[in-house]
């Protein structure tokens, strides 16, 4: 899905837009979306005009054309698959379903209600962090040149991701140090229900307290 073709679509294109403004998403991946949506990374065809480039138009693992859509959901190099495989994994912790979602989903940073609010900013999290990743492991095996990722590699860098994604959750609750900034204990609380090794701990405490890890993998 192009930015020309969204202009056919009012309500998908505010939703997406959106996206690029979105808290709960880190300032990194808002440039990711909106780079994404702007159809503004140097993929597929872009290369055609490219004297001596040619060849990156075609994935060179796959042979067919790269674009941001074959990048993010069906390449087969490895990091694609895999990372989604955790993410999926770790929704279905939460809710039960798979999470397997298409380059549109990405776009709008994967903002669709999921019944309550802690959900809804899971299925946020999982997506944009998810995608910027694939993008990040891309990159470094087609520009840095430093060949498929290792499976084990992958696995962890998502733990990390994620991690570290929960650890910022659980710093914002310091109303103290963060004043209007802060999160609702409440909100983080209901973000990770389900997904968490050490989960009564987390009931039982408050979450900037908590040393817990996802309980995924």
């Amino acid at each position: 899905m192009t930015s020309v073709a969204l202009q056919n679509f009012p309500k998908v294109t505010v939703t997406i837009w959106r996206s690029t403004r979105n808290k709960d998403i880190s300032r990194s991946i808002r440039f990711f979306l909106w780079m994404l949506i702007h159809e503004g990374y140097k993929v597929g065809k872009f290369w055609n005009s490219v004297p001596t480039h040619q060849q990156r138009v075609i994935c060179n693992i796959c042979g067919t054309h790269e674009t941001m859509d074959h990048i993010l959901t069906q390449c087969t190099a490895p990091g694609q698959k895999e990372v989604w495989d955790l993410a999926s994994e770790m929704w279905r912790l939460k809710t039960g379903k798979d999470l397997r979602p298409a380059i549109g989903q990405i776009m709008a940073g994967g903002v669709t209600k999921h019944g309550d609010p802690g959900a809804t900013r899971l299925h946020k999290i999982l997506i944009t962090e998810s995608a910027h990743l694939i993008w990040r492991i891309r990159n470094e095996r087609v520009i840095q040149n430093t060949g498929p990722a290792p499976l084990a590699k992958i696995r962890n860098r998502w733990l990390k991701t994620i991690n570290n994604r929960l650890a910022i959750d659980c710093a914002m609750t310091d109303k103290v140090k963060y004043g209007k900034k802060s999160l609702k204990s409440s909100l983080v609380k209901s973000t990770w229900r389900k997904t968490l090794r050490g989960e009564r701990t987390l009931a039982r405490d408050r979450p900037k307290t908590v040393g817990v890890l996802v309980g995924v993998g």
